[in-house]
């Protein structure tokens, strides 16, 4: 399957049975561009359906999940960083810029929770709640030494996003889900203690660690990963009635 491709955001490549996508830097801009995110959307459809694909893979650069980069796209959207409107919450007043960062990141979460392949995701440095939640949707995660998840709308007044309350739930129990999202961070050895991830490798050599890690799902043959697939998401039909309450619930 011969689809290479690189932006300013993210770079697109296949190798042998895995597809790739490496997030790079403007991770905000990028889910807030149309254009761009549908571009992915499109990508994630053809995978579904070559069966010259098993495994998916994505993965961070260091920095591009990171708290400071949370920080400047929040200040850009929400102006007076003091306004409140009449239920507490933090005002924004880019709404529509704020309103396509989860409308499109719920979008690209839900087209990769519907995969039948194999999805594997590897996060590195910090990781802000909407990826924390997205990193959440793969069937295995994979993390550096260095990761970890940052519960950074507790400081903004802001709801957790990018479903991460629909997967935490089905990670640990209700009280320690509430518990994990309503603190500052979550370290990569936790994560790992609670099953939020696979396996903490090096930070040294992470890509090519990861993908030897990812081939080993290769050699499965595609109707059994796709039928496997099938079936264990079964829960996840329930995903699109949370992003319905969560718009409901946002007025989005």
């Amino acid at each position: 399957m011969e689809n290479d491709n690189s932006t300013t955001f993210y770079e697109i490549s296949t190798k042998d049975e895995i597809a790739i996508i490496r997030i790079k830097e403007k991770v905000f801009d990028l889910i807030t561009d149309i254009n761009q995110s549908a571009k992915l959307l499109d990508f994630l459809s053809d995978i579904d359906h070559s069966q010259e694909i098993k495994v998916l893979l994505f993965y961070n650069d260091p920095e591009s999940f990171s708290i400071n980069n949370y920080d400047k796209f929040i200040k850009r959207v929400m102006g007076d960083k003091d306004a409140e409107n009449e239920t507490g919450s933090s005002k924004i007043s880019q709404r529509n810029i704020r309103f396509r960062e989860i409308n499109i990141l719920n979008s690209l979460i839900k087209q990769i929770a519907g995969l039948q392949i194999i999805v594997v995701s590897g996060i590195q440095g910090e990781v802000v709640t909407p990826f924390a939640g997205a990193s959440l949707v793969s069937d295995f995660r994979f993390a550096s030494e260095d990761a970890e998840y940052c519960m950074i709308h507790n400081k903004y007044g802001l709801h957790p996003s990018g479903a991460l309350p629909f997967f935490l739930s089905s990670f640990v129990h209700h009280s320690k889900a509430l518990e994990l999202q309503l603190r500052e961070i979550i370290p990569a050895k936790e994560a790992l203690e609670l099953g939020l991830i696979n396996k903490i490798m090096p930070k040294k050599d992470f890509e090519k660690n990861l993908l030897a890690e990812v081939k080993k799902f290769t050699h499965h043959k595609y109707c059994t990963i796709r039928n496997t697939k099938r079936l264990t998401n079964f829960y996840r039909k329930a995903l699109s009635d949370y992003f319905e309450y969560e718009s409901g619930l946002l007025n989005l």
